[in-house]
């Protein structure tokens, strides 16, 4: 049997075993207490925060429903001050004439290369003959060497002498050969009245021999061939004559060409001249056909105004492209033309020339202007003349007349929507106030773009397209959010008095105050009425 000390005393092996139970049993009734004990203190600590957060709710609900009940009584607003304030204008029927605006570059309307015709060594250029120097016209510009031409004028005119002389040469030789043709005739008429006495004598009177009758024929015979020579050269003199004309005509047209070749050798200024560029210099060798100086007649220039197809139709009647080839350019209507500089604009007066094309790079109308040399001072928009002068490569606004549009109805290009609406102040029949109304919406053709305004209407323009504004009406023209057709709307001021006393100023449209209530407004007034 073995024993087992516990603390200090001996026990037994069934009394060891009970002790380490008891101990064991003790010890797992400690760790259960304690756990119980954390249960209950975890449980109380849920049940504080949980009184805590419900007292603070009741405190904040007690607090909110004591600032509700003791909350001010909302004031109670006028309708029409909840309203944003807008602008309108009265759209009065017009006479317009507004021009068609392009614009294009000055160009030299008459602009030449001076090309010599001959090759030589320059003797003489013109002192002033230098970009952008100016040059009257007939000036002496350039002389070439004369010596070659000289001697070659010299020549030809003595061959066309020579020829000359040979041609009257041969005339003198045709008197001299009718004269002698006309000699040998009678001696031959002569000789052959002796073969025949010969022949008669001896064949009837037996008078002679016949060798003598022989010696007659012979001689008669010698005598018709210095005829018959005589007559062939004298019918060889007109084609010698012809073939000496004809080398004298070649030897006179040799002469013309040196002579022209001569006056060549003198090169003037065609016309009144701006020098633009120069490539040859004295005592420099020119050759023929090459350019040695460009020059630009100020005679007139041009601007090649480019301009919107769909603008064509507007254009005033007489320079309309399809009127412009019968159009007389002195009659053709004036044309402003304006360019500015450093905030200063100057214009001068141009005419309508000619329809030139539609361009197909920009896919605008091409219509030339030309600005005479009387027209080539500016002026201000004053009046006052100033030493500006037209200058090439100048980009300039052109002015092209328009025709005349009676009745016309511009609108403020700001107050279409989508292109084709406007919203209008219409006046309400169950309104005692007559500055109150509602807003209305017409449809309308966007006809012409003219600045800040739009055509949309005229008399007597058949196209069919509708336009439901009417004249004298109201169109709004301040941004609308969220317009809505029928919305309460009020006039103020000048407004409401012109509604009432509908007399109208000279102006082509008067501003008006527009007060607009929306929709979003009346939605919140319903609000702040129902909790009141």
């Amino acid at each position: 049997m073995i024993a087992v000390v516990l603390d200090g005393a001996l026990l037994l092996p069934s009394e060891a075993s009970v002790m380490t139970a008891a101990r064991r049993s003790l010890c797992e009734m400690e760790r259960s207490l304690l756990e119980h004990t954390l249960e209950n203190l975890e449980s109380l600590r849920r049940k504080v925060n949980l009184g805590l957060a419900l007292g603070s709710l009741t405190v904040g609900v007690v607090v909110c429903a004591g600032l509700i009940w003791t909350k001010p009584a909302a004031p109670r607003l006028n309708r029409f001050d909840r309203a944003h304030d807008v602008s309108a204008v009265a759209i009065h029927p017009t006479t317009e004439s507004i021009p068609v605006v392009g614009h294009g570059t000055v160009r030299a309307k008459k602009q030449v290369d001076l090309i010599p015709q001959v090759t030589g060594k320059l003797t003489k250029v013109h002192e002033d003959l230098a970009p952008g120097k100016m040059i009257p016209k007939g000036a002496v510009l350039f002389e070439i060497d004369r010596t070659v031409y000289e001697a070659r004028v010299r020549q030809a005119k003595a061959e066309v002498t020579a020829l000359e002389v040979a041609v009257l040469s041969h005339a003198q030789e045709a008197t001299n050969l009718d004269a002698r043709i006309a000699n040998l005739e009678q001696m031959l008429t002569i000789e052959k009245d002796d073969y025949d006495t010969s022949k008669r004598l001896y064949d009837v009177d037996h008078v002679g021999s016949e060798r003598d009758v022989d010696m007659a024929f012979q001689k008669y015979l010698r005598q018709k061939d210095v005829v018959v020579e005589f007559t062939n050269r004298r019918a060889m003199i007109p084609h010698v004559t012809a073939e000496a004309e004809a080398k004298l005509e070649s030897a006179r047209a040799k002469l013309d060409q040196f002579e022209h070749d001569l006056s060549g050798t003198e090169i003037r200024c065609p016309f009144d001249a701006r020098v633009e560029a120069v490539s040859a210099y004295k005592s420099e060798v020119v050759t023929a056909h090459f350019s040695i100086a460009t020059l630009t007649d100020m005679a007139a220039f041009e601007i090649s105004v480019g301009i919107d197809p769909r603008e064509l139709k507007w254009l005033a009647d007489s320079i309309r492209p399809e009127s412009l080839e019968n159009l007389d350019p002195e009659k053709s209507p004036v044309v402003k033309v304006r360019w500015s500089l450093h905030g200063q604009d100057f214009s001068w007066a141009g005419r309508v020339s000619r329809f030139e094309r539609v361009d197909e790079a920009t896919r605008t109308a091409r219509m030339v202007v030309e600005v005479q040399n009387a027209d080539m001072v500016a002026r201000l928009d004053g009046g006052a003349v100033t030493g500006q002068a037209l200058s090439i490569g100048m980009f300039c606004t052109a002015e092209l007349p328009a025709k005349a549009l009676v009745e016309a109805l511009l609108v403020p290009r700001h107050a279409v929507y989508d292109g084709r609406w406007v919203y209008v102040f219409e006046p309400d029949a169950d309104s005692k106030d007559a500055s109150v109304g509602r807003l209305g919406r017409r449809e309308i053709p966007v006809l012409r773009s003219i600045g800040n305004d739009v055509l949309v209407d005229f008399a007597d323009r058949g196209d069919g397209s509708l336009c439901e504004l009417a004249a004298n009406e109201r169109v709004v023209v301040s941004p609308l959010s969220k317009p809505v057709i029928g919305m309460r709307v009020r006039l103020r001021g000048a407004a409401a008095v012109a509604s009432v006393s509908p007399t109208l100023s000279d102006s082509n449209s008067s501003i008006t105050d527009v007060l607009v209530s929306s929709s979003v407004a009346l939605l919140g007034s319903a609000s702040i009425h129902g909790g009141s």
